[in-house]
């Protein structure tokens, strides 16, 4: 269950200072990015444990949703998805007819 602790000044639930996710409490460090949408705010925000993550605040009901989880450090593990290069190889690939996949 998602809990969300705010910053309120002269508009309700104006923006996410903390949030709860299964028992468990993150302070947001940075906004990175805020929108509107059609009756929802969406923050797109970096917590204490190094994570982005995207809250949702539904004006008309009044209610707070978690959309998009983000682990910044798994970015790095992730393969090349240039097909032009080999990462780390410091080299390019040339000719992609001589590639063949590997049963």
């Amino acid at each position: 269950m998602l809990k969300v602790e705010c910053y309120t000044s002269s508009k309700l639930n104006e923006r996410p200072v903390a949030f709860s996710l299964s028992n468990c409490r993150y302070k947001v460090e940075e906004i990175i990015d805020r929108w509107y949408g059609e009756g929802s705010r969406y923050f797109k925000i970096k917590a204490d444990d190094d994570n982005i993550y995207l809250l949702k605040y539904d004006e008309r009901m009044d209610r707070w949703e978690w959309v998009f989880y983000q682990n910044p450090k798994m970015l790095d593990a992730l393969p090349d998805p240039d097909l032009g290069s080999l990462q780390g190889s410091g080299r390019e690939i040339e000719d992609l007819e001589n590639i063949h996949p590997i049963n």
